[in-house]
Parts: structure tokens; sequence; C-alpha cells
């Protein structure tokens, strides 16, 4: 079980990474709005950092379904099933990019020609 844990872990926190990275490739502009700037510093939102902290933030909230999921299968002394935790994994992300691109899609266009 352990070693499912850790593997879980470890593809989770690659796909959070590709998700974001996705995401920036996907809907230019997007993180430089007001609302989802996740830097204080508006010059540094274009950074590396900015986007692993963005996708440690994503795998945290991941990581608490999939660890639910693992902490339920071992209460109840039932095996979880290896393609569950990826389901539950792929499902919020599909979600995230999803309103990411809702977001894109009513953003207003810039008033410059």
């Amino acid at each position: 079980m352990r070693n499912m844990i850790l593997r879980d872990l470890a593809i989770t926190s690659v796909l959070c990474l590709a998700e974001r990275m996705l995401e920036r490739f996907l809907f230019p502009g997007l993180h430089r709005l007001p609302d989802r700037m996740a830097a204080i510093d508006p010059t540094r939102v274009d950074d590396l950092s900015t986007v692993v902290a963005e996708a440690l933030g994503l795998f945290a909230l991941v990581s608490l379904f999939t660890l639910s999921l693992y902490a339920i299968s071992f209460l109840s002394r039932r095996p979880l099933k290896p393609q569950a935790t990826m389901l539950v994994t792929s499902v919020i992300l599909v979600l995230t990019l999803a309103r990411a691109f809702a977001e894109y899609a009513t953003m207003q266009a810039p008033n410059g020609h």
C-alpha cells in the first residue's frame, strides 16, 4: 500500500505541474488577471516559481482527495482499486482546466487595438 501511495503522489505531482503549464500555454494572459494572480508582486507573475507554487497548491488539493480514498479503504478494510485514485485526480484536473477555459472564454478583450 505504501508503494501505491508514493506512486500516486508522484504521478499526481507531475500531472498538476502539467495542468498548470497547459493552462498557461492554452490560455495566454489568463494568469495575469487580478483575480487569478498568484504572485503578490505583478512583475513575478510569469516566473517559474509562481507556476510551481500554483502546482503545489493544486497538488495539495488533489492529494487530500487521494489520501482520503486511501483512508477510507484502510478503515473499511476493502482494497482500493488502482484506477480509483487516478480517476479522481483526472476529474479534478479536468474540472480545473474547464474552469480556466470558462474564464478565458468570458475574459474581456484588451482595449488597445
